[in-house]
């Protein structure tokens, strides 16, 4: 009998795929998602869609299957993954680019013209340090940006943020 009462009284980490994708991606928890996205995107959300299918399902039988964490389509159709990585990968910024594409493609059906692709957001929470971004901030925000001058960002449709938690105990956070 004490141990279910001590069950009962534990306290689930979002870190842990299963509490992470209930508390973020599942509908019903649209504002709790809502205000998780606006403190990282730092811009105001209207709605947020949660009853997409997070499963990025094989476009020929030999194509990598996806599964993502959260989808979420905000105001104006904006696409947002939001993937947790518990576990250091090698390839984690190919995974997230990889998840970017497929999500950005979503939103565009056969003979519909490519100005009807949305802006498309890929969060990843990274419980580990990404090799290359060790001087970065815990959390930081990637785009296309031309080379040369490094001013003029070629599309606003495409949007990475990258937080590394390890980062978040060392950094002083804004």
């Amino acid at each position: 009998m004490e141990q279910i009462a001590k069950r009962k009284n534990k306290i689930l980490s979002p870190t842990k795929d299963f509490v992470f994708q209930v508390l973020f991606g599942e509908v019903g928890n649209e504002q709790i998602t809502k205000e998780f996205l606006e403190a990282i995107l730092k811009e105001k959300i209207e709605k947020v869609d949660l009853s997409h299918n997070p499963i990025l399902r094989r476009m020929k039988p030999a194509a990598k299957m996806g599964v993502l964490d959260v989808i979420a389509i905000l105001d104006n159709n904006i696409r947002c993954n939001i993937e947790l990585q518990m576990t250091k990968e090698e390839d984690i910024i190919e995974r997230i680019l990889y998840y970017w594409g497929r999500t950005y493609i979503r939103g565009i059906k056969k003979a519909e013209k490519y100005k009807n692709l949305d802006r498309t957001v890929s969060i990843l929470i990274a419980n580990f340090e990404i090799k290359g971004l060790e001087e970065l901030s815990y959390c930081s925000r990637w785009k296309l940006i031309e080379t040369k001058t490094r001013k003029v960002i070629l599309t606003e449709y495409m949007e990475v943020d990258i937080i590394e938690l390890p980062k978040i105990r060392t950094q002083k956070t804004d």
